[in-house]
């Protein structure tokens, strides 16, 4: 890979082994894209952090009148099942905490992989349903965008909306949002979608790349194309009545990477308001996106030869021919709303500025890291959609007149590892100082322990986990042990070991 970048190789052909690697570092630099890049990528991302930002207040209630008990979810389970209803009033901080991170974890459990998941969530008491549970961490994510860039709702989707609503919804017991009412299950959900897009787009790059291209059963006898990396392609060739094709250049592999870009990011939300709660569920969930648009593919087939030149115009026009049946927004629209933010809005512009130089504000730190590599993909795939939607052609030089190289190395990983090391490194930037990068660095992964410990006092049974080896090459046990005690005091007020560990 280091001789690729070097161009060690000059004109001369490029060693099968080397294209390989290459493919894969694109196939990982593509899943950093859907996690920082996509609307579902950045929902999923920050609802992690989320369980510890929107609850912290309540946790710290809690110490206060009952003590670190751990886990808080199986103490609170306990005083119930003691006490009756009457303990609600007392347990309210702490069924505060508990609710919100049990809703993380369904909405993460359901959006990654639907079908499984909805077998035993079905089966919880805390569970209410996948509307209820999608507007819950909408809710969260828009809480903590606003409290880093818009803390008076000048731009983001309403709070006070979206609360009514669900509750109206709740109340009215409409199907989705309420306990054991039934929902239409998508096909698949952002696991298979993910890495199915990320399959798909390396295995673009390796066609082209090579000097005698496989076919489409070659790829598949040598291991690319089978389990969860195959598993949305056939959904989407199922779904929209598709033969396989023979060949990577049949125009049914662009098409099925469009729809895997354009899926991966609902706009209502975030960062549109959802005009009509009703259809929460179908505006957001991925995998039902998913399955609109190949339903639309089967009624319009035409649309099956439409991409020919991977050009804007025909990611522009084919765009709009699977959005409009379905009553979604073009991919562009949320992409020039995001635009505009940084245009009108001196917070967002600050944001950029400490993203320009990484020199962020401590305050919402990681939140405000991820949102701003958000905002800068944002302005990018608005200028290049094209480029993001088939970005392994592009590598592979396809014709264009964009400065690809430039727009790649914009949106590598913020931080990496090593080829010869263990661990989480920073990255080295043009113009950014190598000091703001790993002062930037240090405080992004100093937040790690509170995130990961803070979850597990929530809902974990047993001891703490204190293991945090991949973040370095030189781990010693006792030492980040020690570490992760410190930050998670800082914040709270109480050491580990000073929990009572409840049995299960």
């Amino acid at each position: 890979m280091d001789k690729i970048e070097a161009n060690a190789y000059g004109n001369g052909p490029v060693p099968w082994e080397a294209l390989q690697a290459y493919s894969t570092y694109i196939h990982e630099t593509v899943h950093w894209w859907q996690h920082c890049g996509s609307t579902s990528g950045l929902l999923l991302s920050l609802s992690y952090f989320s369980q510890c930002h929107s609850t912290m207040a309540e946790l710290k209630e809690v110490l206060v009148k009952f003590g670190p008990i751990k886990s808080l979810k199986r103490w609170t389970d306990n005083v119930l099942l003691d006490e009756g209803w009457v303990a609600q009033e007392k347990l309210a901080a702490a069924n505060f905490a508990v609710n919100n991170a049990l809703d993380v974890f369904y909405y993460t459990s359901y959006a990654l992989r639907p079908r499984e998941a909805i077998q035993w969530m079905i089966k919880q008491n805390h569970f209410e349903d996948i509307g209820y549970t999608y507007s819950i961490v909408y809710g969260q994510l828009v809480g903590m965008v606003s409290a880093s860039i818009d803390p008076e709702f000048e731009f983001l989707p309403s709070m006070e909306h979206l609360d009514t609503e669900t509750l109206r919804l709740h109340a009215e017991e409409y199907p989705g949002f309420h306990k054991g009412s039934n929902v239409i299950l998508p096909p698949l959900g952002l696991q298979a979608i993910y890495e199915g897009q990320a399959r798909f787009i390396q295995l673009d790059f390796l066609n082209r790349a090579r000097s005698e291209p496989l076919s489409c059963e070659e790829w598949r006898m040598e291991g690319y194309l089978s389990g969860i990396y195959v598993q949305a392609f056939e959904s989407f060739l199922k779904l929209s009545e598709t033969d396989w094709p023979t060949s990577f250049f049949d125009p049914i592999i662009p098409l099925f990477l469009l729809v895997c870009d354009i899926s991966i990011n609902p706009t209502r939300g975030f960062p549109f308001n959802v005009d009509y709660f009703e259809n929460l569920i179908h505006d957001v969930d991925v995998g039902i996106r998913f399955a609109e648009f190949c339903f639309t593919i089967k009624a319009k087939p035409h649309l099956k030869t439409a991409i020919k030149d991977l050009s804007r115009d025909e990611y522009n026009e084919v765009a709009a021919e699977l959005t409009s049946p379905c009553g979604y927004d073009h991919p562009l629209t949320a992409l020039r709303e995001v635009s505009k933010w940084v245009e009108d809005y001196p917070s967002v512009q600050q944001l950029m500025e400490e993203y320009r130089s990484f020199e962020f504000i401590p305050k919402n730190l990681n939140v405000r890291v991820f949102l701003a590599q958000f905002i800068a993909m944002c302005l990018d795939k608005l200028q290049t959609p094209h480029f993001f939607c088939w970005p392994g052609a592009y590598m592979a030089d396809h014709p264009s007149d964009m400065d690809v190289q430039s727009t790649w190395l914009r949106h590598l990983s913020l931080f990496s590892d090593k080829a010869d090391k263990d661990g989480v490194y920073p990255r080295k930037w043009p113009n950014r100082s190598e000091k703001a990068v790993q002062t930037t660095f240090d405080q992004f992964y100093g937040m790690m322990p509170l995130y990961e410990l803070t979850e597990q006092w929530i809902l974990r049974d047993g001891p703490f986990n204190c293991d945090f080896s991949w973040m370095s090459d030189h781990y010693n046990s006792g030492h980040f042990a020690s570490w992760a005690n410190e930050i998670f005091n800082k914040f709270y007020g109480v050491n580990l070991s000073d929990f009572t560990i409840l049995t299960p």
